[in-house]
């Protein structure tokens, strides 16, 4: 479930003091690295796992790396919050769903493959959406936004070392969380992403992290045209596993594109994702489709591409907030 624009009002808010995000919680595991299991659900082939939200039940929460904030609907979350009274809006599916709610600061509690608890620090913040529903026909009661150009998501307000790095392995339902080491980071085919300025929106600096988006020429998209043969472009590309439909979000059609009645791309096309380790081929979500930028694309210029999950299905992915670093592995190769 992509954020194609994360808008915050501020209605009368108040500030609240707050630590720093990488402080303690309040029960940290031993180990480095620590394995959360995941399932995946329809629609959409996203992904998710069972958490809880300001001490309340856990509930389904959906794995995203194309959002930043965790977002919650108001009947799945607990009392144990510290609420404020700035109003958030928050727009997800490239424009077709719509939520708002309050932004209040609490803890989010994940269960382990060990049965240990992982927790962030009380001042993780979350939307408490009271008008909407981020389901959306899927069952999820929560997003969990974990893009890497903000200091918002809740994975930075882990304790450290878990706040530092992750990987996404749907096939093998886990999302680990932890410090990997020069050698696991060096067995991953690595994209560096490019150092931007935070997109906190308004809310309070609660951590301090560096944040990170993607490079220009990170991705090349091969097409064919229209009796003529091939040719290709390079776009800015989000790697979100909560988007089942893939989108071109351009301001307007390139002559290359060609679209039928439902703005799906007709042309042929193939991708490759430029690493260290060479290019690697980047599954695409059948149709691709074209749309224009939702106000302002969530790259903060147009010109960007969501390819859409399957990317998720062929690779295990790193995020790696310390060192800007996007990491692509086979599910045959272990880490």
């Amino acid at each position: 479930m992509t954020i194609n624009k994360l808008a915050l009002v501020l209605i009368g808010g108040v500030l609240v003091a707050c630590s720093s995000g990488s402080g303690s919680s309040s029960s940290t595991p031993s180990a480095a690295i620590v394995y959360v299991p995941t399932f995946n659900y329809q629609p959409g082939n996203k992904t998710a796992v069972m958490a809880s939200i300001g001490g309340g039940n856990q509930i389904v929460a959906e794995i995203d790396t194309g959002s930043e904030m965790t977002v919650v609907n108001e009947s799945a979350v607990g009392n144990n919050l510290l609420k404020t009274t700035q109003t958030v809006s928050v727009t997800y599916g490239a424009g077709t769903n719509q939520v708002s709610g309050y932004l209040a600061y609490g803890v989010i509690q994940f269960t382990t493959a060990s049965g240990e608890t992982l927790s962030t620090s009380a001042n993780a913040p979350i939307v408490v959406v009271t008008q909407g529903s981020v389901n959306q026909g899927g069952g999820n009661n929560a997003v969990l936004g974990m893009r890497m150009n903000n200091q918002v998501s809740s994975r930075l307000f882990l304790a450290y070392p878990y706040n530092q790095m992750m990987v996404l392995s749907r096939s093998e339902s886990f999302i680990a969380f932890g410090k990997l080491s020069t050698a696991q980071l060096e067995s991953f085919a690595q994209l560096d992403q490019g150092s931007v300025a935070c997109q906190n929106y308004a809310i309070p600096n609660t951590a301090a992290n560096n944040c990170w988006n993607m490079l220009e020429s990170s991705v090349t998209y091969n097409y064919s045209l229209n009796g003529s043969g091939f040719g290709s472009t390079d776009y800015t590309t989000i790697f979100d596993s909560g988007e089942g439909v893939g989108n071109f979000y351009l301001e307007s059609v390139p002559t290359w594109m060609d679209l039928n009645a439902n703005n799906h791309i007709t042309n042929q096309m193939l991708a490759v994702i430029h690493t260290n380790h060479g290019a690697l081929p980047m599954p695409l979500t059948t149709p691709m489709m074209y749309r224009p930028p939702v106000t302002a694309p969530e790259s903060g210029s147009p010109g960007s591409v969501n390819p859409g999950n399957q990317l998720f299905n062929a690779y295990q992915v790193l995020f790696d907030q310390t060192d800007g670093l996007i990491g692509f592995r086979k599910y045959s190769e272990s880490w």
